[in-house]
């Protein structure tokens, strides 16, 4: 007796700026138009990928595990309209432990002129990899990575493991007031982590007013 198993096959959904949230399909033919849309309805073993041009988000888009992230290279730009305190354009939010298994690469994205707070968030996951990718202008933190998922910068009960940031670029993105400072990568609660090959600078403000390049979170 033989037995067939049939495993799925992964696909790769698609967003353009000329794309339509409300008829599009995801296909590279009839795409969708903005991340949150992408990332609101595309599951685990896929891929979103951006076809060049400048995307305006109006809210975050929240990621699953096992969802990847790419376009071909930084022609295709993210920048959002959001301007509140530690809120991120894409959150990648999820229990301790919890095994991402995915990565996000070659995309650029935009604080806005410093509108908006931060870029990227990633909490909780394991096995998760960003690269390629571009930061800039952002209020407070390009990228803020815990092992943490509840904001508290005390050490996880589950370190995550397997997390990789390499080969981006942030300017810009870290501030100084006289309460705080923030980091343009923050980083904690990681087990192994590697970050290597990343060109980050915090000079572009007033003197007194930037941030670090790398902090602890």
């Amino acid at each position: 007796t033989f037995f067939y198993v049939t495993q799925s096959q992964a696909t790769t959904f698609y967003i353009s700026p000329s794309g339509n949230d409300a008829t599009g399909t995801g296909t590279i033919t009839n795409p969708w138009r903005t991340l949150s849309k992408a990332t609101s309805t595309v599951t685990a073993g896929n891929t979103i990928f951006l076809l060049p041009g400048t995307y305006t988000e109006t809210q975050t888009s929240i990621l699953a595990t096992g969802v990847n992230v790419e376009a071909a290279d930084t022609t295709a730009i993210v920048r959002s309209t959001l301007s509140i305190q530690f809120v991120a354009i894409l959150q990648l939010h999820s229990a301790e432990g919890t095994m991402g298994n995915q990565y996000v690469r070659n995309i650029k994205f935009d604080g806005n002129n410093r509108l908006t707070s931060w870029g990227l968030s990633v909490r909780g996951r394991s096995n998760v990899s960003v690269y390629g990718c571009v930061f800039r202008d952002f209020e407070e933190t390009a990228v803020n990575w815990s092992g943490r998922n509840d904001g508290n910068q005390i050490p996880p009960s589950i370190y995550a493991t397997s997390n990789s940031f390499h080969d981006n670029i942030i300017t810009n993105s870290a501030t100084w007031t006289s309460a705080y400072g923030r980091g343009a990568f923050q980083f904690g609660g990681q087990d192994g982590m590697q970050i290597y090959n990343n060109y980050i600078t915090a000079n572009s403000r007033p003197a007194g007013l930037n941030g670090w390049p790398v902090k602890g979170c």
